[in-house]
């Protein structure tokens, strides 16, 4: 279809109807356009250079069509929109002088010029851009995109390179020795974290050589990027070994787990007493679970309770189930680190503790209010202000009970690998350990066959008594009441808390 176009018909167009024809009255006689396939209207305007058009889609972009060598090429001038915010000259008036200066160089060289604009800008990348486009592919793209926590790993590591000046760098212009220099000079400080930067930075870039391999081959021409230099990491063998790392949380203490044998049950006696003051109830239910799951705390802090929640929502929300049809009592985590679902039996102690602090949650609502967003979660804010309505941050409650317990160092992570531990100490099975440890590379799935589930709460009652049997208080306050009494000493009691500093309290004298 070839009319004069102008800014009014323009707008006109829709993806709905294309024009077919001209009726005796000189107006567009418009049909139904089944399936809203594109199409385009041609410029019949003398001040139009031939072959411009507005080609119509979900967006309007003016095009301009050439035949050069027997070659059909059409790149695209510029979204509709665009032009219309340009100010000064009509926009128009705008894409057809810039498709007429396209046109021009088409003529010229035979080429399509947005195909050779991005071959320009392969070879100009910057270590910066690489990063932005890479973030920004990992985190929209339809299969598996990432993780708040890989974003913020990504985003970690983007700050390492703009300190040293690195983003604004072209990316032909980084030599791999440049970069073996800065990696060593990283390695004995932070080892993981700046394999980590290296690695990421070598993921980006990769990206964008298949991309840029695809452009040039649509484009029939050969890519301006080729090679990828942080690869000389790889190639000179420089990154550590599993062994190697290993060795070094050894020797560095990186990795701290409650032994079975003699810090976990210390560990659980004062957490237990630590709950019973102060309101950490909250805190330390979140911390036992931690343990007895065997989980991330990004995967539970989440929890909302099943019965609170739509079955509809129930699917793609972490949610705790005491009770259910097909599986029984059971956690499920949406989405968890390695962007797999993953479920988890609630066995009998851990389901009593989850009574209490479904009571304990209740009675939060009743003190704050029905209407408050905390309302569903397991573990609910402490703060009526919370941006997020559930409980994150166990660190100062941690070190307190660390602290009771004369444990040096335990992070939240070790607390995931004190489940690992435990697991090993009782002999539990490679294939259970990996379904509960939902890692990215286990052959298991959330859904399982009734003769499997059973399996897994079978041993998830196994390794939960192991735990709780280290503390003997705590497992015959949550064991059924038709199981025997363990013998117990007597309650750890917590040391009571420093009193705050501050200014001394004004003395009033009295008049004598």
């Amino acid at each position: 279809m070839k009319v004069e176009l102008t800014m009014p018909l323009i707008k006109r167009l829709s993806i709905d109807k294309k024009p077919v024809g001209i009726d005796g009255d000189g107006a567009l006689i418009f049909e139904a356009n089944p399936g809203g396939k594109d199409y385009i209207v041609y410029d019949a305007s003398q001040e139009a250079p031939p072959g411009f058009g507005v080609r119509i889609a979900k967006k309007k972009t003016f095009i301009i069509r050439r035949k050069i060598h027997g070659k059909s090429i059409m790149p695209t001038v510029g979204n509709v929109a665009d032009f219309m915010v340009e100010g000064g000259k009509g926009p128009l008036v705008l894409a057809r002088s810039k498709a007429a200066a396209m046109a021009l160089e088409m003529l010229a060289n035979g080429k399509n010029p947005n195909a050779e604009a991005r071959k320009i800008s392969a070879a100009e990348l910057t270590l910066g851009g690489a990063f932005a486009m890479y973030r920004e592919h990992v985190k929209t793209r339809t299969v598996r995109p990432a993780s708040a926590e890989t974003l913020r790993a990504i985003d970690r590591g983007v700050r390492k390179y703009e300190k040293w000046g690195w983003l604004g760098r072209k990316l032909r212009d980084i030599a791999p020795e440049e970069i073996k220099t800065k990696f060593l000079e990283g390695r004995d400080i932070h080892p993981v974290a700046n394999e980590q930067a290296f690695r990421w930075a070598a993921a980006a870039v990769a990206w964008h050589i298949g991309t840029e391999a695809l452009n040039a081959a649509s484009a029939n021409r050969e890519p301006q990027l080729r090679a990828n230099p942080f690869t000389v990491l790889v190639l000179d063998s420089m990154y550590q070994t599993r062994a190697q790392k290993e060795a070094l949380y050894a020797e560095g203490s990186k990795r701290n787990p409650l032994s079975p044998s003699k810090t976990l049950g210390p560990f659980l006696e004062a957490a237990w007493s630590k709950g019973l003051s102060n309101d950490n109830g909250t805190g330390i239910h979140y911390l036992i679970l931690m343990l007895l799951w065997g989980c991330r705390r990004s995967e539970h802090a989440k929890c909302q309770w099943g019965a609170l929640v739509s079955k509809d929502v129930r699917k793609t929300t972490s949610h705790v189930a005491l009770e259910d049809d097909e599986y029984g009592p059971h956690v499920f985590f949406y989405k968890t680190k390695g962007n797999k679902n993953h479920r988890l039996p609630i066995t009998p102690m851990a389901l009593n503790l989850l009574k209490l602090r479904e009571a304990a949650a209740a009675q939060e609502v009743l003190k704050r209010g029905f209407g408050t967003k905390s309302r569903n979660f397991v573990f609910p804010a402490r703060s009526k202000f919370s941006k997020t309505g559930y409980y994150t941050n166990p660190d100062e409650l941690r070190s307190a009970v660390i602290a009771e317990a004369g444990i040096e160092r335990l992070t939240n992570h070790d607390l995931r690998r004190s489940f690992g531990a435990l697991m090993t100490s009782i002999s539990v099975p490679d294939v259970i350990k990996s379904a509960f440890f939902n890692h990215s590379h286990a052959n298991v799935t959330e859904i399982y066959t009734r003769a499997e589930w059973i399996v897994l709460r079978e041993w998830m009652a196994k390794i939960e008594q192991a735990i709780l049997a280290t503390a003997p208080n705590i497992y015959n306050a949550l064991k059924p009441a038709d199981w025997p009494m363990l013998p117990a000493p007597e309650p750890h009691v917590c040391k009571p808390p420093k009193p705050r500093t501050g200014r001394p309290r004004k003395v009033v004298q009295a008049d004598a």
